[in-house]
């Protein structure tokens, strides 16, 4: 196969692959989804990715989950949705997770100095700059180099793997214990709290630091403290058995004719921390639903709401190059104005990659068992943002959906007494002859029959222009908890 020629090819097979799904507006999210296989093969085939895993989440509910190829190519071992792949990067997110939690449990604090974890961190700063914080090291504003200065041996080994074609061995760089005696030497490369500057580096000192407060492995914080809760049962930093034996082999594609390779095996001693976690796409699915639950009563005890969504706020200025910014451990950007919170995860053998978008509750995960490292043709560079860019219309479309008024059943939901945090204000939400009744308790005389015109949303009867005034919210279960009129929330009062 000439990848190349199918390089050039690939917008344009996208395009008319998607052209041949139905026009989403006037379609539904099966009809996508029942496409995607075709879709998946199509552009393996044009691409030659050994397999594909991807898993489409939508708010609790994985809608969507398929493996394509081969999870181990000479032995002709089909992938499938349980096949175990590197997340690499994506690794990260767990560590600024456990960072979270153990803020919140008082053990350390956001703006702690990592000196006070790792006394021989003694760097070289720049003038008028403060000392190094776990805030800056898990939003990438520490200003240090993407690796130790050591791993400048890994970089070589990799640049001669590429070019001896694999005959070439890939050194790993350092331990852990070459990291922590070097610690003196460590320079600060750019300006602190200023723009992102990637950094495994910075990953690796806060994973260490955690542990260190911790006083427990980092693997186990993380797998007793997020995994497990989570039910990310395929997900470690080793592999028993059964796991092993579901775990993708990794290729890797080499110029002049992408020649594929087997790739070389990794060495984690000091990449757990910041690139060492084993998944599946459903697993990280698990992951990304949590994302979702912030406002649920039964929040899982893994991280508070507030935690939740400080992770996913900017902490970082804009990179003018990408437009990308960094919240904690998440990258943050925009699609056609909709916010994205994401995190892409590769290295030999292996590329995966989570976006979501959390104002839809959708997320989407791929992972394959390849990389290109003298190209950009992997699958976890465009495939989430195309899936998302389809999926995009449809749920708007399900938002502007006029709910049926002919149903006690759908409107019976609605039903109750709401009030203004700290009883200030007091409405009646009423079915009578099939329509709902609102009124204000405390104004007997402000009384008005009001009609479905969307999603939760709903109008004055009397309004020939149909203005949606009034907004009802939902738990995650679908349960009507709350209703905004005039711009203030009036929670639904429990029978």
């Amino acid at each position: 196969m000439k990848i190349r020629k199918a390089e050039k090819r690939f917008c344009m097979v996208l395009v008319v692959l998607f052209m041949n799904i139905p026009v989403l507006a006037q379609s539904s999210l099966d009809s996508l989804i029942q496409k995607m296989p075709e879709t998946c093969v199509s552009l393996m085939e044009q691409r030659g990715w050994p397999s594909l895993s991807i898993t489409i989440v939508l708010d609790q509910k994985i809608i969507y989950s398929q493996a394509f190829g081969f999870a181990d190519v000479d032995r002709r071992i089909p992938a499938t949705t349980k096949t175990i792949y590197r997340v690499a990067s994506m690794t990260k997110l767990f560590t600024a997770t456990m960072l979270m939690q153990l803020a919140e449990r008082g053990k350390v604090n956001l703006n702690d100095p990592l000196i006070r974890y790792l006394p021989d961190y003694q760097p070289k700063y720049p003038a008028n700059t403060g000392p190094t914080t776990l805030r800056q090291l898990a939003t990438h504003t520490a200003g240090l180099h993407v690796d130790a200065g050591q791993a400048f041996w890994h970089y070589l080994s990799n640049f001669q793997y590429v070019v001896s074609r694999a005959r070439e061995k890939i050194v790993w760089g350092i331990t852990k214990d070459d990291l922590l005696s070097s610690l003196d030497k460590i320079e600060i490369e750019y300006t602190p709290n200023h723009y992102p500057h990637y950094s495994n580096l910075g990953y690796q000192l806060l994973g260490i630091a955690l542990e260190s407060a911790a006083h427990e492995p980092f693997e186990t914080v993380i797998k007793t403290n997020i995994l497990d809760p989570l039910n990310m049962k395929d997900s470690n930093f080793n592999l028993d058995v059964d796991q092993q034996a579901r775990f993708a082999v990794g290729y890797t594609y080499l110029e002049p004719d992408f020649q594929r390779f087997r790739a070389p095996e990794w060495d984690l001693s000091i990449l757990k921390y910041s690139g060492g976690l084993y998944s599946t796409p459903e697993d990280i699915a698990r992951f990304i639903s949590f994302q979702f639950q912030d406002q649920m009563e039964n929040h899982l005890n893994v991280l508070s709401g507030d935690g939740s969504r400080l992770m996913r706020t900017p902490q970082t200025l804009r990179d003018p190059e990408s437009g990308d910014t960094y919240g904690i451990g998440w990258a943050l950007y925009e699609y056609e104005g909709h916010p994205i919170i994401a995190h892409a995860g590769g290295h030999w053998g292996f590329s995966v990659k989570a976006e979501v978008l959390p104002e839809y509750k959708l997320g989407v995960v791929i992972m394959t068992n390849c990389n290109y490292p003298q190209g950009d043709i992997g699958p976890e560079k465009d495939l989430t943002k195309i899936i998302i860019s389809k999926i995009l219309p449809v749920l708007d479309s399900k938002k502007s959906e006029p709910l049926p008024d002919s149903r006690k059943g759908d409107l019976l939901r609605y039903s109750g007494t709401y009030s203004i945090p700290g009883e200030f204000a007091h409405a009646e939400v009423q079915l009578k002859n099939d329509t709902l009744q609102f009124s204000l308790i405390e104004k007997p005389d402000f009384y008005a029959a009001i009609l479905p015109v969307g999603i939760n949303q709903f109008c004055f009867a009397i309004d020939p222009g149909k203005n949606p005034m009034f907004q009802f919210g939902t738990d995650a279960k679908g349960a009507i908890v709350e209703l905004k009129f005039l711009g203030y929330i009036f929670r639904k009062n429990r029978n």
